[in-house]
């Protein structure tokens, strides 16, 4: 047997090979992110806020693709731990396949009511048409952005990060590239405005997805017995659902809160465009933070996962502590760092003082809301990787549901009547998640819903 210091030493370099690639990619989506508030408040406020509200409707849309990933992430890493190669790839072609109908299916959906949901969303007349034009190719983009997310997924638990690691550089700079060139009309090219930032993001989403189907036909999860027998899916796409149901719950329930919040900023008393345009920011640059936190839940999900389908339950809950412990002490240290450069990091994203002060403030409650966030980011990964995805189902409907937007509505409107409010109430709900997560993990049998090795 490996002495406990070769375990340990094994367990850390695990941890790091897995998560620094996923830092860069999602660093890369960070910059393109970064880059379209950016363009877009060169452009002005409309822009920069309608950016930030069709996002989330976009992310909305995404849930299915984003259930889907999880449930990739669970059954694939855990086959491969066990050694039941067939059994990983008729996961693969069965994720990458519903994934791909439902991706295709919302974009035709979305298509027919694209004049409703701005509507529905209660957008401001002054954000109805730049919201129109982002809609229209986020739209367009949904069915490549599912099979990015899926493939994605498959590939990193596989262990195979590097081709996805050199697609989303690839992409992520011609996004940028394009958000400059045609959207600001930077270096002589035509000046499209808010069109050229959203056909940016559809022409190298398609890119990406193109590339990495590529790289998945020449890998060994996707060949000709990727799509099962019907006879196999009464069994492998059982599980799938155990999983991805609750998961679709989890992510149905965050995206759909948090278009929420952005509904109760939109309507607060005071100066709401400039609080919204302010959140927008915020969020951009939180993602500094928070991208590396989500690195951290992939990379723990696929670990776990892969020692439960090894049958190694304790090196699971060690590889779960582990994790927890680096990613928290790591980003709340960075986010000590940047503590000091809130303004300055401010100044970056625009040029109105309004949205300045309204991104500062986010800022301000959100670094120290760190730690929970991480936290809260690492476990959901724990339980992604065994399978047991309705315990942060049941997290985020009561930390969000329950907590969040009450509380958002009566501080924001009734009590401050501002967007402090909203802050606060997103501080609290944190706190409430965290406490339900840790105790899941403590005192709960999670473990238990993993593939049994042979099945």
């Amino acid at each position: 047997m490996p002495s406990r210091s070769f375990q340990d030493s094994s367990r850390w370099s695990d941890l790091w090979s897995m998560t620094w690639p996923q830092v860069l990619m999602l660093l890369a989506q960070f910059g393109i992110g970064l880059t379209d508030v950016w363009a877009g408040g060169r452009l002005g406020p409309d822009v920069q806020a309608a950016i930030g509200l069709i996002a989330q409707c976009h992310m909305v849309l995404m849930t299915i693709g984003i259930a889907a990933a999880n449930g990739a992430v669970a059954a694939i890493s855990q086959s491969l731990g066990a050694g039941r190669e067939r059994r990983a790839r008729r996961f693969t072609g069965l994720t990458l396949a519903s994934g791909m109908a439902a991706g295709s299916i919302l974009a035709c959906l979305g298509g027919l009511f694209r004049q409703e949901l701005p509507a529905l969303m209660r957008t401001p007349e002054h954000l109805t048409v730049p919201a129109g034009i982002f809609l229209t190719a986020y739209l367009w983009t949904l069915p490549g952005q599912y099979f990015l997310a899926i493939s994605t997924a498959a590939l990193r638990a596989a262990k195979s990060v590097r081709p996805a690691l050199l697609v989303a550089l690839g992409t992520g700079a011609l996004n940028i590239w394009g958000d400059l060139a045609f959207g600001l009309g930077w270096w002589e090219f035509p000046r499209c405005g808010a069109a050229g930032l959203a056909w940016s993001t559809f022409a190298s989403v398609t890119l990406g997805a193109s590339i990495l189907l590529i790289c998945l036909l020449r890998s060994d999860l996707l060949q000709r017995d990727s799509l099962p027998p019907r006879r196999w899916l009464r069994a492998g796409g059982g599980y799938l659902l155990r999983v991805c149901l609750p998961a679709l719950g989890t992510s149905f329930l965050w995206q759909t809160g948090f278009v929420l919040v952005l509904i109760i900023t939109m309507t607060l008393p005071g100066d709401s465009v400039n609080a919204l345009a302010g959140l927008t920011a915020g969020m951009r640059i939180e993602a500094v933070i928070f991208l590396p936190a989500v690195a951290c839940q992939m990379a723990v999900a696929v670990l776990v996962g892969r020692n439960l389908g090894r049958g190694e339950k304790r090196e699971a809950q060690r590889t779960a502590y582990a994790m927890l412990a680096l990613a928290v002490a790591g980003m709340s240290a960075l986010a000590a760092l940047l503590w000091f450069a809130r303004d300055a990091l401010a100044g970056m994203m625009t040029d109105d003082v309004r949205v300045h002060a309204e991104t500062v403030r986010y800022l301000v409650f959100n670094f120290l809301s760190v730690p929970l966030m991480v936290a809260n980011l690492v476990l959901v990964g724990v339980f992604i990787g065994a399978g047991a995805t309705h315990y942060p189902m049941w997290s985020y409907a009561l930390s969000v549901w329950g907590v969040r937007l009450p509380l958002s509505w009566w501080l924001g409107h009734i009590l401050l009547q501002s967007s402090s409010g909203v802050y606060w109430a997103m501080a609290v709900s944190q706190c409430v998640q965290c406490a339900m997560l840790l105790w899941a993990l403590f005192r709960a049998d999670w473990k238990r819903f993993a593939l049994a090795r042979r099945s």
